[in-house]
């Protein structure tokens, strides 16, 4: 069983600001009452303060709004999509990595041999999505993907298997575990970023030159 080891590229600390369910419609132009029925229905988070009033921590709303494919206001800082890679062979992950470079100012990796870990990382770090190997030693990715979608808070996280036994009833699986797409190994780059629809998700540099 491999131990599991933690990497992340380019990872940079920020400090969340706080806004009113006013503060996102406005920044997003969408009447206030929109913003109070995503917090309703569970899909952007929020908490309440000892008032009793609502408020959105600015990684939650950057989730929210990557994952749901609209644009990332600048006011909200970096908008890179950040992904969570597992898979329990090393040199999977470094040919991963390598196959990212060319996006490093869209995409920011975090990668794990673990998939135990793994579970502890997605509550930790909160990535926008997660690539998932199927084939693990300590925990399969089916049961990986399970496990996420039974937890509420998790339920913006988009979940991405991969492997090498890519058939029809391997796809049917993963997505009944609550995957968005099977995808088969080595992992194609251009299929991630089509599912997070990154142009059209985030504010590229390309965009203002």
């Amino acid at each position: 069983m491999a131990s599991g080891t933690m990497q992340s590229e380019g990872s940079t600390a920020m400090t969340d600001q706080l806004y009113t369910t006013h503060d996102i419609s406005r920044l997003l132009q969408v009447d206030p009452s929109t913003v109070s029925k995503w917090i309703d229905r569970g899909i952007l988070m929020a908490f309440r303060t000892p008032g009793g009033h609502r408020r959105v921590r600015s990684t939650d709303l950057r989730t929210f709004l990557v994952t749901h494919q609209m644009p990332v206001p600048e006011e909200l800082g970096s908008s890179t999509v950040r992904l969570l890679v597992v898979d329990d062979e090393r040199p999977v992950l470094d040919a991963i990595k390598r196959a990212f470079k060319p996006h490093a100012n869209q995409v920011e990796l975090q990668t794990t041999t673990s998939g135990v870990e793994a579970l502890l990382l997605v509550s930790e770090q909160k990535p926008h999505g997660m690539i998932i190997d199927l084939n693990m030693p300590d925990i399969d990715g089916i049961e990986v993907c399970k496990r996420i979608r039974a937890r509420k808070q998790m339920e913006g996280v988009r979940l991405i298997t991969m492997t090498s036994l890519h058939t029809p009833d391997v796809v049917e699986a993963s997505k009944q575990a609550g995957a968005v797409a099977c995808l088969a190994k080595p992992l194609d780059v251009t299929q991630v970023m089509e599912l997070f629809r990154v142009p059209l998700a985030l504010n590229t540099s390309a965009a203002r030159k």
